[in-house]
């Protein structure tokens, strides 16, 4: 089965927006932590700026490819990842002074989740 234009979009704005983030941790780590008042770990974060662009790489190749059973696995891959990191920013949000700036990146979570829901649903629905 043919992937849609609507998941080519949203592997392609995850993989940007998660390379974008990535880099930042890698290169900036610092001015991340004070942005989201989070605890500054110098490795932890460059580590995670990694991962970022290894998740970002994932999905950019994805946005290459052509058939869902090629995909399938990457979208399931951002389904967990987002409904974790979504359960994870709001328990930081319920258990720290957080600043408004982490709101936005709940906003940026949620849309990204409804992305990867939306295409799923249109996919497994064809």
């Amino acid at each position: 089965m043919e992937i849609s234009k609507f998941l080519k979009y949203s592997f392609l704005i995850d993989g940007l927006v998660a390379l974008v983030y990535g880099l930042w941790m890698l290169i900036l780590p610092e001015s991340h932590a004070t942005l989201f008042n989070f605890p500054y770990e110098e490795f932890a974060d460059r580590f995670i700026g990694a991962l970022f662009i290894g998740f970002a790489m994932g999905n950019l190749l994805a946005f290459r490819a052509s058939s869902w059973e090629n995909v399938e696995f990457v979208v399931y891959m951002n389904l967990t990842f987002l409904i974790i990191g979504l359960i994870v920013e709001l328990y930081a949000i319920a258990m720290a002074i957080i600043p408004v700036t982490m709101f936005a990146q709940v906003a940026l979570t949620v849309f990204l989740l409804l992305l990867f829901v939306y295409a799923y649903y249109e996919a497994k629905m064809k």
